[in-house]
């Protein structure tokens, strides 16, 4: 796990976890991280997609129909966002819009989001707070403690090819981990590009237009291979 965190009295709130939540809390646990997955992926179609569980203590789907993914999609959903309900419990639950279709192929509103491998995330406005009903446009309220606890979560499964966010939000992230001493200037570079371009690809962590109010994660096929790559 990296040092995501820090002090509480120069950049935020406590972030004291509890225990990790069981069944015995009322916590469908299902949706471990499975032992097969399909070897490839494509980001045009999708083959035995799987459906986004529903866990609303982790999250909250927005439109079920269009949430599904590759097992290592749900997988990652599943536990970023478990691992942010023992770290930051009093946060909201994190809001999940569209995924794929359960055949994949073309979503109305979307380029990506045919084969499975992206989902749309919400980012944690002040106080680690999600609007449980769609994305909000945040500027200035962008909570970056939450949001970098949620990101590195993602990064920690281990499965994350890269995240589209606005390059507001990057540059507050970026100057929070470095600033906190989470990150060096080093491991900074290799998670955050330094260009705000929507074709930088220098970086896990990345600019692209429209993602003010939510962020773009997408996942690895099982081998480790880019999907569409």
């Amino acid at each position: 796990m990296l040092s995501l965190l820090a002090s509480a009295a120069e950049f935020g709130p406590s972030l004291e976890g509890e225990m990790m939540p069981t069944e015995a809390d009322g916590v469908d646990v299902a949706g471990e991280p499975s032992d097969t997955g399909s070897v490839g992926c494509s980001d045009q179609y999708l083959e035995n997609g799987v459906q986004l569980p529903d866990l609303p203590l982790f999250f909250t789907r927005q439109n079920p129909e269009s949430e599904y993914g590759t097992t290592e999609m749900i997988d990652a959903i599943v536990a970023a966002t478990r691992h942010m309900r023992w770290l930051m419990p009093e946060a909201s639950p994190v809001t999940i819009g569209d995924i794929s279709h359960e055949r994949g192929g073309f979503q109305s509103g979307h380029i990506s989001h045919r084969g499975g491998v992206d989902a749309d995330v919400g980012i944690y406005s002040t106080g680690a707070k999600q609007n449980l009903r769609g994305f909000d446009v945040l500027g200035a309220n962008f909570d970056v403690v939450a949001n970098w606890a949620l990101i590195s979560a993602f990064l920690d499964t281990g499965n994350i090819d890269f995240i589209l966010l606005d390059h507001a939000h990057i540059a507050r992230l970026r100057a929070y981990t470095t600033k906190a001493g989470l990150l060096t200037e080093a491991e900074a570079e290799e998670i955050f590009p330094t260009e705000a371009h929507p074709w930088d690809r220098t970086g896990i962590v990345r600019h692209a237009p429209n993602h003010d109010n939510h962020m773009h994660v997408r996942v690895l096929c099982s081998d480790g291979s880019h999907a569409g790559r």
